[in-house]
């Protein structure tokens, strides 16, 4: 598979997760403290610029060494996520920056990709209570308030310039947020990670030195449900890099980011001793091999390290970058297409997985390519286990459409009339769907009879 998922167009994302690793005290006497917990039990709540937002569903991990990470979403891909190291009874300052590793994000769902961030850098601030942490029942309790900023982007995505040429930011206030009894999943893979694993290999040039790595650590953190792999390798001269890979890349070559939201791919480097974080401005990764069920990742690197806030001019080269690490593996979760077409065997050269929203549902589509032929798949991200009849479109938004097409860019896209699909596995904690599909391609329009017998259709997606 050359390519299962890259979000192409993305210039910048905030940087929502820190490189260094560093202490963080619970928060005593800065802010106020006593804020009441209106949410329901297992509820998620908050007021957004005076705008009550109540989550439609809540998920929440914490790992081994106490980093938590709550998220509450809605449908149309709006939501509130939650970061904290050292999770326990106590007030945490989500003022993103130094040595402060938490953080407060909203994602709108609008056309601008781009999170709200509680980052200092960029003037945001906030604080999160925790009030309870039942070990026993697996529930976190709090409250939490917090101002986040983002680069305001045009049309295009690109980002909007003052007179002075520095980006424009927007704001928005989330106030009033509580949340009570949320259930957490132990993650002893995510924030924690696997270690140092003596099989690890990592290489790099910096301005043409070598960085020779001394320890090298992989973790699987989550981050707004997006699975990611990081990458933290450490040199005998205290400078360190990471590079953050998004789960659901394949094999094949990938632009890095400047700064990222913790889901996207991007390179760090910090030469230590208090130097200021430097970002891939541009960079490029190939991966020659991802195998999520065997846990490797094998590819090479180059980037342009710059500071992303443009507040450092330091300019540093990494060339010749390499590595080899190992993560844990998730029994079956390479990504897996099959079907018949016309009892015609269709196994396709390339796998795309994305999301999206439709209406203000979330939205997964399969686009699978084989030679000139594509087949698609379109469903709602909150189907079930079960079994479901297909619509010939997307209308309302929790359709479920199957299409084919016979020469791209030649031919018309027949689609599914009629057709059914099978739910067979959703592992939300994996975030992997399989499922069974049988579909009669027509022509929607009715005026070209052929009819296309798309049978023994066969799937396993790895969400991003």
């Amino acid at each position: 598979m050359k390519k299962m998922y890259f979000l192409k167009g993305m210039l910048l994302a905030f940087l929502a997760f820190q490189f260094l690793s560093c202490d963080n005290e619970p928060l005593t006497g800065e802010f106020i403290q006593d804020e009441q917990n209106d949410a329901a039990e297992g509820q998620f709540r908050a007021q957004v610029e005076g705008e009550e937002f109540i989550a439609n569903s809540v998920s929440a991990t914490l790992t081994t060494d106490n980093q938590l990470v709550i998220t509450g979403s809605k449908p149309g891909g709006e939501n509130i996520t939650l970061a904290v190291v050292d999770a326990a009874v106590g007030s945490f300052d989500l003022s993103l920056g130094g040595t402060i590793n938490n953080s407060g994000s909203y994602f709108d769902g609008s056309n601008n990709p781009l999170p709200y961030i509680s980052a200092d850098a960029l003037g945001g601030y906030g604080l999160m209570n925790i009030t309870a942490l039942d070990t026993s029942a697996e529930t976190v309790t709090g409250t939490f308030s917090f101002v986040g900023l983002r680069i305001k982007i045009d049309g295009d995505g690109n980002p909007i310039l003052d007179g002075d040429g520095n980006p424009v930011l927007e704001e928005i206030a989330i106030t009033s947020g509580s949340f009570n009894a949320i259930p957490y999943i132990i993650d002893d893979t995510g924030g924690g990670g696997t270690g140092s694993d003596p099989n690890n290999e990592f290489f790099a040039k910096i301005d043409g030195v070598d960085f020779v790595a001394d320890s090298i650590f992989v973790t699987e953190p989550i981050v707004a449900d997006v699975h990611m792999i990081s990458i933290k390798a450490n040199s005998n001269t205290g400078a360190q890099m990471r590079i953050d890979v998004p789960r659901s890349l394949g094999v094949g070559t990938f632009d890095m980011v400047q700064i990222s939201d913790g889901t996207k791919l991007i390179g760090v480097y910090n030469a230590g001793n208090g130097a200021d974080n430097l970002t891939s401005n541009p960079g490029t990764m190939t991966i020659s091999e991802f195998d999520l069920e065997l846990g490797i990742l094998k590819a090479t690197f180059a980037f342009t390290a710059t500071d992303p806030l443009n507040q450092v001019p330091d300019v540093v080269e990494v060339t010749e970058g390499n590595f080899t690490v190992y993560f844990e593996g998730v029994p079956g979760a390479n990504n897996m297409f099959t079907a018949n077409v016309d009892g015609t065997t269709y196994t396709p050269d390339d796998i795309t997985i994305t999301t999206d929203g439709f209406n203000q549902y979330p939205t997964i589509t399969i686009t699978t390519t084989l030679g000139d032929q594509r087949m698609k798949l379109t469903f709602p991200a909150t189907i079930t286990e079960g079994s479901f009849e297909m619509s010939t479109e997307v209308i309302v938004g929790d359709e479920i459409v199957g299409t084919y097409t016979p020469e791209i860019g030649t031919s018309i896209t027949y689609v599914s009339s009629p057709g059914t699909i099978v739910i067979t596995n959703y592992d939300l904690a994996n975030g992997i769907i399989e499922g069974l599909f049988n579909f009669s391609a027509v022509d929607a329009t009715g005026q070209d009879p052929t009819v296309y017998q798309i049978t023994g259709g066969e799937f396993l997606a790895v969400l991003p």
